[in-house]
C-alpha cells in the first residue's frame, strides 16, 4: 500500500469514526437521581369554577392578613362591588414560592353580588412548606354550572 493510499484509508476512517459520535445513546440517569418533592407544587391543590367571560376586578377585594407557615391557613376579607350590574364573583389567594411555585390554594365563590353591596368571606387552605407570599385574585362573571 503506498503512502497516499494510506492517508485516504486513514482520513475514512477518522470521517466515518466522527459520523457515529452523534449516534451514541445518552447516558442514563443515575440510581441516585431524585426530584426534590420541597421544590413542587402540591399536586391536591384546588381547583377553581370556570367563569364565562371572566374580567378581573381586584381593585374591589380587601384581603386580611396572610400568613405563609406549612399547614392550615385561614384568610378573612371583604369584597365591595363597584360594578353596574349584579354578577357572579371568585375569589382566589394562592400561597407562593419567591419564584411563583404555587404551594397552596383556597378560594370562594360569591353569588348574585349587587352593585354596591359589601360582603364578606374566609378562605381556607392547607399550605406545603416553602410558601412566602400570597397572591390574590379576583374575576366576576358568570359562574358555569
Amino acid at each position: 500500500m503506498n503512502t497516499t493510499t494510506r492517508i485516504a484509508a486513514a482520513l475514512v476512517g477518522i470521517a466515518l469514526g466522527s459520523g457515529l459520535v452523534g449516534c451514541v445513546a445518552p447516558a442514563a440517569p443515575t440510581a441516585g437521581a431524585s426530584v426534590d418533592p420541597s421544590r413542587v407544587s402540591p399536586t391536591d391543590l384546588p381547583t377553581p369554577p370556570t367563569l364565562t367571560d371572566a374580567k378581573g376586578d381586584v381593585k374591589d377585594l380587601v384581603l386580611g392578613e396572610c400568613k405563609t407557615e406549612a399547614g392550615e391557613q385561614t384568610v378573612t376579607g371583604e369584597l365591595t362591588s363597584t360594578l353596574t350590574s349584579t354578577q357572579d364573583f371568585l375569589v382566589t389567594v394562592s400561597w407562593t414560592t419567591a419564584s411563583g411555585d404555587v404551594m397552596g390554594r383556597g378560594f370562594t365563590v360569591i353569588q348574585d353580588l349587587v352593585p354596591g353591596k359589601k360582603t364578606t368571606f374566609e378562605i381556607k387552605a392547607t399550605v406545603a412548606p416553602g410558601a412566602t407570599q400570597c397572591v390574590k385574585g379576583v374575576e366576576y362573571g358568570t359562574i358555569k354550572a
